[in-house]
């Protein structure tokens, strides 16, 4: 009766989990090329830097340019990973955009493939999902850190399973002495064992996520996939290396923990009293600070497959994209849009050197400045554009577009906004790869005549650099003033009634209209106040003058 009551619950355990890995496997099926809908929980977006942050390169981009573009939003609309790896990967590449030097036909082929090869590509996912995350940390928090685990904890976990060994002997000679030893003996294990497992269990997630990258490296391994047969045999060679790390490690981290499995509460109970899963942790510890460098190379392989399939997923998701063609000169877009935008205006560009845009409120120009610098930093990272076609050089990118008074560091915005529009000076000089930098509206934390006269003379610096100053203004004034050194655009809008209407097209030219005393009227404003204000306006068309 005992054994038809096991066999039942193990089958409906077998059952549930098949029924489970049925739904898993539709889910990754079905997500590709449809709008990403991963949801984060509280904490879990903090590792996504992780990869990142340990492997440094040439160029990246500033904290400053990512949150000026929004870069977050774009990552989270385009990460289809189905491990913290490939999460990590498809960041650092958004990150830290090639420079020109990147052979990107490897890298296509892939895409292409998984496009194309809906089985393979599932299997390839299902694979990395089986890897799963990490929570709130990076495994790089957790193996930067593991020095910091004393040897002696291991050292008496050993002399307690020397002395369960000397008690049983005893116990066959002096059976009551033993049995005391023994039992003394566990009650000591029982009672140490939570405060050395409450150090190490933090540290124990990283090892089962290794673990379970191996694990997921042996199902990618046995996948009959012809793009990615260098990084398999790359694979096989690594797990080789980590078999040490990798054996017995069902002792410290059993699929079936906490399932209320009958063999896994026994084990549980072993694990508490002979202390057998934290020596395993200490042995393992020891494997992964010989083979850090190979685990590694096996997250960064890993994480390039996974970021690979998930772009593929993404260029089938917005639909209108292309290849981005990189050659010396200025930026040629056709259909260019910002990504993020469900029902995008596209525009035709042809830029050969910098420009200032000017335009009315919500008209367009900042959305147009996000569009081309979004676009590059895609181009050059995940060599995908959400254009019809794409070509420019490789930039480097920086931009000055939404600051926020430091009230921390105790700052204006005026002084937060120099400082960003210096480290941008500063970054343009003596580097041959050219600069693209966008910013909008130059100076606007200060009065009017310091603020034209000094963003002049900024802007006359600016254009000399190697690369492509982008502008976006409402003083028309400063346009005039620069038009020898920036081809000038401008967005317009049609006011019909008390309505509105913007067209999102970028058209050749100063802005010759303004709209800000309109929408006071629009939104209900007082019409005396805005017939006062109007007046004021005129006056200074006229006059020059305010008063």
């Amino acid at each position: 009766m005992i054994a038809i009551i096991v066999v039942i619950i193990l089958g409906y355990g077998f059952y549930n989990s098949h029924k489970q890995w049925m739904y898993i496997k539709k889910m990754v099926k079905d997500a590709f090329g449809k709008p990403c809908k991963r949801e984060y929980k509280e904490g879990e977006y903090r590792h996504i830097a992780g990869y990142n942050c340990n492997h440094s390169t040439d160029y990246s981009i500033d904290d400053i340019t990512w949150n000026d573009l929004d870069m977050d939003s774009v990552f989270m609309d385009m990460n289809y990973c189905q491990s913290s790896a490939g999460d990590e990967y498809l960041y650092y590449m958004l990150r830290n955009p090639d420079l020109g030097k990147k052979d990107w036909g490897n890298f296509e082929k892939k895409c292409s493939y998984y496009a194309k090869n809906a089985d393979r590509r599932l299997d390839i996912s299902l694979a990395l999902y089986k890897c799963g995350r990490t929570g709130k940390y990076s495994i790089y928090d957790y193996l930067n850190n593991l020095d910091t685990i004393a040897d002696k904890n291991f050292n008496k976990d050993v002399w307690l399973l020397l002395l369960y060994a000397a008690a049983a002997v005893v116990a066959i000679f002096k059976f009551e002495i033993g049995i005391v030893a023994l039992v003394i003996l566990l009650v000591y294990g029982g009672v140490t064992y939570f405060s050395t497992k409450k150090d190490i269990e933090p540290y124990i997630t990283s090892f089962a996520y290794v673990f379970r990258v191996i694990n997921g490296a042996s199902v990618i391994c046995a996948v009959d996939d012809p793009v990615i047969e260098a990084e398999q045999s790359r694979l096989k060679e690594l797990k080789k290396r980590m078999a040490g790390f990798a054996r017995f490690s069902y002792l410290i981290m059993s699929p079936n923990s906490g399932t209320g499995n009958i063999l896994e509460i026994i084990l549980d109970y072993i694990r508490i009293f002979f202390h057998i899963d934290i020596i395993k942790f200490f042995q393992m510890r020891n494997e992964i600070t010989k083979h850090w460098d190979d685990i590694d190379e096996m997250l960064t392989i890993m994480g390039e497959i996974d970021a690979t399939v998930a772009i593929a997923s993404y260029r089938e998701y917005i639909g209108n994209w292309c290849q981005p063609e990189f050659e010396d000169g200025g930026i040629i877009a056709k259909e260019i849009y910002h990504p993020l935008l469900k029902s995008p205006v596209t525009n035709d560009i042809s830029l050969k050197r910098g420009i200032i845009l000017t335009g009315s409120n919500a008209s367009g120009k900042s959305t147009m400045l996000k569009t081309i610098a979004v676009s590059a930093i895609l181009a050059q990272g995940v060599h995908t554009v959400p254009a019809a076609f794409y070509k420019a050089p490789a930039y480097r990118i920086y931009t000055s577009l939404a600051l926020n008074d430091d009230i921390f560091a105790g700052e204006s915005y005026y002084m937060t906004e120099i400082k960003s529009l210096k480290r941008i000076l500063d970054n343009s000089r003596n580097c041959d790869v050219p600069i693209l930098a966008c910013v909008d509206e130059v100076l606007r934390g200060t009065n009017t005549i310091e603020r034209i006269s000094a963003s002049s003379v900024i802007m006359e610096e600016l254009a000399s650099v190697n690369g492509i100053i982008l502008t976006a203004t409402h003083d028309r004034e400063l346009a005039a003033m620069l038009e020898d050194m920036y081809d000038n655009y401008h967005f317009e809008e049609t006011v019909s009634g008390n309505d509105i209407s913007f067209a999102y097209k970028m058209e050749p030219g100063i802005a010759t209209t303004r709209n800000a005393i309109k929408l006071l009227e629009i939104v209900g404003y007082d019409k005396t106040l805005t017939d006062k204000a109007n007046a004021v306006a005129r006056r200074y068309e006229q006059t020059g003058s305010f008063v």
